[in-house]
């Protein structure tokens, strides 16, 4: 796979990560959020960057009604101050800010609000009720009819919960010599907790379902506008521009959904380091190649085998047929070294690119756990904030233990959002303790790769070898009669194996690489071009309520369903 290319889907897995704990932190305030949230942060590799010490940190709470009409718009802002100023600016265009987190009072200047910030960070809330990037709809469907959601709540059967997402925030850039609508690349992340006695058979069109047995964890993701951007072919490689969940329902109700959208994903990707337009055809080429060279030598492999196979069978009918059957091995062996040695070129292709997606993996458990600390502290925080005193810093090793305790020491009424807090928690724990097991079977397949390597070079060598003494075969038939058997039923297993070797690198270059060769479709440098002008949409985005040019900043979208439920 092309070095672009990993790029790409690396910033897509790690957008997965930022957005989805941010949603779980959301999920588990489960109130009108009056702290911002804090900034998710990945490991100092990883594509997505932590947040610079300077500058604008907002969070955009988006409260709707079950069907995505917007009720309220609430906007964090957390403005930092690492080199400790008496004073910060902030030019946001927000009514009834206030000081949520401190005492610290501001003046406005010039539709500026200036701070008195004492060398404190400041937390700021207010409200808006300006146009979202991204508008989102959510529609019902019962049994294939269209339906509101309060006529679904209590009611049965095939029930279809759609997110539409159209990206309104877009830039007139130049893309090849020409204008072009360039949209700002928002990855939306929709998760909903389902009740196991309510849903059942749950499936989402993009993304990843969980089930602890109580409830289905939902979690899927979209790009709207990112097909337009990189103006790919969606018959060859449709980008999701939507989510969709079915179930098949028994009383239907629905707690709150949260979505959540970034922008920075692919501002974080390095375009001066893209592969010049040369360079990237050759890559493409020469996996192109590779993986064609691989399939073609494992089905000689077969074919070979399976000549082989017949041929030693035959031996077993008696020595005056041997002679033809050795001809017509030696023949088979031949093959066998030609697919030999193109088995030889694709291992060693294939070791290259697993030992690449290894490399990464330090990088992702890196960023899975930083991911987890922050959803600690912000635990803490919340915790802290709400008057709880916790015994001890929350870990990934004690925070169930802890978390029990306080839901034990709370009355049942007030300990309800904690019970909600330690199973967001629980969830990411599920998803990390998979990411580390993820991981641990890359590092164990880039193993095996290197070992079917370097049996590939020992096949190739064996091969000619096979290929030479082929023709003195004939002179040592009696002897091979008496191991007949044996050598029958140990082709037949090597002629197996080499048959569904075949079958899934035929898949892989097919339904895999194929699809990716194809959706770029041949224009390489319009591609890059079109990443780079994404990059650029996706860096020029740092603010929805307002920021002046000399500030670092990013914002986050928080989109928060109201909650189906059956009237009494």
């Amino acid at each position: 796979m092309k070095r672009s290319t990993i790029k790409a889907i690396a910033l897509c897995l790690c957008g997965t990560l930022a957005a989805g704990c941010a949603g779980v932190r959301a999920l588990a305030s489960g109130s009108e959020m009056a702290e911002p949230v804090k900034p998710v942060q990945l490991g100092a590799a990883a594509p997505v960057q932590a947040p610079c010490p300077t500058g604008k940190d907002e969070t955009v709470y988006v409260l709707t009604k079950a069907d995505g009409s917007v009720e309220k718009i609430i906007v964090s802002d957390w403005l930092k101050n690492a080199d400790g100023s008496a004073s910060l600016a902030d030019s946001a265009n927000l009514d009834g800010v206030e000081n949520v987190k401190g005492s610290e009072s501001f003046t406005l200047s010039g539709g500026t609000r200036v701070w008195d910030a004492q060398g404190n960070d400041i937390y700021t809330q207010g409200t808006t009720d300006q146009a979202l990037p991204v508008d989102m709809t959510v529609s019902y469907t019962l049994d294939g009819k269209t339906i509101s959601p309060e006529e679904l709540a209590g009611k049965s059967g095939r029930v279809t919960i759609r997110f539409d997402y159209a990206n309104r925030e877009y830039q007139m850039m130049d893309v090849g010599g020409k204008q072009e609508k360039i949209y700002v690349p928002f990855a939306m992340l929709t998760g909903m907790a389902l009740d196991n006695e309510i849903f059942h058979n749950v499936a989402v069109s993009t993304g990843k379902i969980y089930n602890d047995g109580d409830r289905t964890a939902v979690i899927g993701m979209a790009f709207p506008g990112l097909q337009e951007n990189l103006d790919v072919d969606p018959e060859k490689l449709e980008i999701p521009d939507y989510v969709e969940i079915t179930a098949d329902v028994t009383g239907f109700e629905l707690g709150i959904t949260l979505t959540v959208a970034v922008s920075d994903l692919f501002g974080q990707l390095d375009t001066d380091q893209l592969d010049s337009t040369d360079d990237l055809n050759k890559s493409l080429d020469k996996l192109t190649d590779a993986m064609d060279q691989l399939t073609d030598g494992s089905n000689k492999l077969y074919d070979g085998l399976c000549t082989l196979l017949d041929k030693s069978a035959e031996l077993a009918d008696g020595v005056d047929k041997l002679a033809a059957g050795a001809e017509a091995l030696k023949a088979g062996v031949d093959s066998l070294e030609t697919g030999a040695v193109r088995l030889q070129e694709g291992t060693e292709a294939l070791s290259i690119g697993l030992e690449t997606l290894n490399g990464n993996s330090e990088t992702l458990n890196a960023g899975a756990k930083q991911v987890f600390n922050t959803l600690l502290a912000s635990a803490s925080q919340q915790l802290t904030g709400a008057g709880v005193t916790l015994p001890a810093e929350l870990t990934a090793e004690n925070y169930g233990t802890i978390l029990d305790g306080v839901i034990a020491a709370l009355p049942e009424a007030a300990s309800g959002s904690v019970v909600q807090l330690k199973a967001s928690l629980d969830s990411y724990n599920q998803f990390y303790q998979g990411l580390q097991n993820y991981t641990a079977g890359v590092a164990q397949a880039a193993a095996g790769a290197g070992s079917l390597m370097t049996g590939a070079s020992q096949l190739t060598g064996g091969a000619s070898q096979v290929s030479g003494g082929a023709a003195e075969l004939y002179g040592g038939v009696m002897t091979l009669k008496n191991s007949t058997p044996a050598l029958v039923d140990g082709v037949k297993q090597l002629r197996d194996g080499s048959r569904e070797l075949a079958d899934g690198l035929d898949e892989f270059n097919r339904d895999g690489v194929q699809k990716l060769v194809d959706a770029v479709d041949g224009n390489l440098e319009g591609f890059v071009e079109r990443l780079k002008a994404t990059a650029d949409a996706s860096r020029g985005y740092r603010s929805f309520s307002g920021i002046d040019s000399e500030t670092e900043g990013q914002v986050k979208f928080i989109y928060r369903t109201a909650p189906v439920e059956i009237k009494e």
